[in-house]
Formats: structure tokens, C-alpha cells, sequence
């Protein structure tokens, strides 16, 4: 497991590194990011997803990418966050009961900007975003396209909620982009966290797709997560079979563990 360098903000794309026919696991902070590039010799070549962390003393902005025909639409998103990782920080240092708010409002806010649409009209492709942020002892969501977030709790027998968001083929953003449309196609929310320790796991969609996979539904990824030591163990696992089991498609996972 490489140790990521500690910085206040952690920023990957396929283009920079695509992890094809390699596995690895990275710590932030305690935030753990998994990464799977897919398969050569079952057609992978190259890796078109991404991710971005950001962090505070008491929250976690987490973000994951799953982009068509280039990685551009995803290494957009990234950058038109940090570009803004001052307002988001703000934001997200007030009381708990306004940042949940205002940070719903930024996102849509930046999404639904004249500025933002134009230059996302020009991008290579579209990507599917999904975007979490635990704010003391609550999660908040925002999901466009077929991402995964999952609530995971270490009781074989607890499934209700484990999966938060729904999943949409048909949002994305990108030259495509679902908030030019006249009804964008997404869905948010958020939820309190269970008192004790909660697990929180961000999924492109790979991790459902490939051949055999135990992780096509949340209750059956709830069972395997029963199965592990931790987040980090899990996220390994689950990688290390999608590699055996010769997985075409990239897979990234965001995960950690928070005691409230």
C-alpha cells in the first residue's frame, strides 16, 4: 500500500497513471483510494476515470468520475472544484447545520452556471460524477450518471439504506451535459450516520460490470463487506477479484471509516 503524500487536497485522473493490469490501494489522510485500470488481455487500454479528495477537520469531499471517450469531461469536474477549494472549505468549516445547505447550493450553483455549461460544451466526452460530503454526522450526496454510493455497516443481517443514491445512465456532463437540458437528470440527499463506526464507499460503475461480479447489488456487496477487517481490506478484496476475474472496465473506490 502506497502512502499518499499529505496534502490538504488529492487529485487523480486515468490520463496521469491508468493502473491497467494493476491493482493498488492508497491511503490519504484516512481516506483510502482503490484503483483498478481493467484487464489488457481482456480489452482494456487505457483508463478514463478519476477522483479528488478534499478534507477538513471535522468533513470529507469526496469525488468520483467514470468518463466516455476521453478523460476530459472527468479532469474538468476535478479542476472546476479546486478551483473553487477555498469557497468549499468556507463552506464546509461552518456550523453543520448551514454547511449542508450551502454546499447543496454551490454545487448547483457552479453546475448550472453560464460559464461552467459553455466550457463543458467543449470537452472531449462526458463523465458520470458523483459527489459526498460527511459533515460531522451526516452524509450528503450528489449523483449524476451511474456512480455508486454506499452506506456500509458491519452486520450481515442490516441491508436497509445501504445503497444512498440512485443510479441515471442518462446524466452525465460533458459536451452532453444533463443541466442544459429542460429537466436535469440527477438526484441528492442526505442522511444522519449511525452512532459508532460508519463506512462510506464511493464506486464508479466497473465494480458492478465485470464477469461473475459478487458486487452487482448492494445487499450482495453488504455481505461481502460483512466478510472484511475494514474499509481498506475490503476495497482491496474487491479489486483483487475484479483483476482475477479479468474485468475490462476501470474500477475506482473512495472509501473510509468514521466513528461518530
Amino acid at each position: 500500500m502506497e502512502a499518499l503524500e499529505q496534502m490538504y487536497n488529492y487529485s487523480w485522473n486515468g490520463e496521469m497513471k491508468s493502473y491497467l493490469d494493476q491493482v493498488d490501494l492508497s491511503g490519504y489522510q484516512h481516506v483510502w483510494i482503490g484503483r483498478f485500470g481493467g484487464s489488457i488481455a481482456h480489452g482494456a487500454y487505457k483508463n478514463e476515470n478519476a477522483c479528488l479528495i478534499l478534507t477538513g477537520a471535522d468533513w470529507e469531499l469526496a469525488v468520483v468520475m467514470g468518463a466516455q471517450h476521453t478523460v476530459e469531461s472527468a479532469a474538468f469536474i476535478a479542476d472546476s472544484l479546486i478551483l473553487r477549494q477555498r469557497k468549499i472549505t468556507e463552506t464546509l468549516d461552518e456550523d453543520v447545520s448551514s454547511a449542508i445547505k450551502k454546499i447543496d447550493s454551490f454545487l448547483m450553483s457552479m453546475f448550472n452556471s453560464v460559464r461552467f455549461r459553455s466550457t463543458a460544451a467543449k470537452v472531449n466526452g462526458n463523465a458520470s460524477c458523483l459527489i459526498a460530503v460527511r459533515k460531522a454526522g451526516y452524509l450528503y450526496w450528489l449523483s449524476i450518471g451511474e456512480n455508486s454510493l454506499y452506506h456500509l455497516v458491519p452486520s450481515p443481517n442490516h441491508y436497509n439504506s445501504v445503497q444512498l443514491n440512485q443510479q441515471n445512465s442518462s446524466g452525465k456532463i460533458g459536451a452532453d451535459n444533463t443541466f442544459d437540458q429542460v429537466v436535469p437528470v440527477f438526484n441528492m440527499g442526505s442522511v444522519p450516520l449511525s452512532s459508532g463506526t460508519n463506512h462510506i464507499l464511493l464506486s464508479t460503475i466497473g465494480l458492478q460490470c465485470f464477469p461473475v461480479s459478487p458486487y452487482k447489488s448492494a445487499s450482495r456487496l453488504q455481505r461481502a463487506f460483512s466478510k472484511s477487517e475494514s474499509m481498506p481490506h475490503f476495497m482491496q478484496t474487491t479489486l483483487t477479484n475484479a483483476q482475477s476475474a479479468g474485468a475490462a472496465e476501470s474500477i475506482t473506490l473512495v472509501g473510509w471509516e468514521i466513528h461518530i
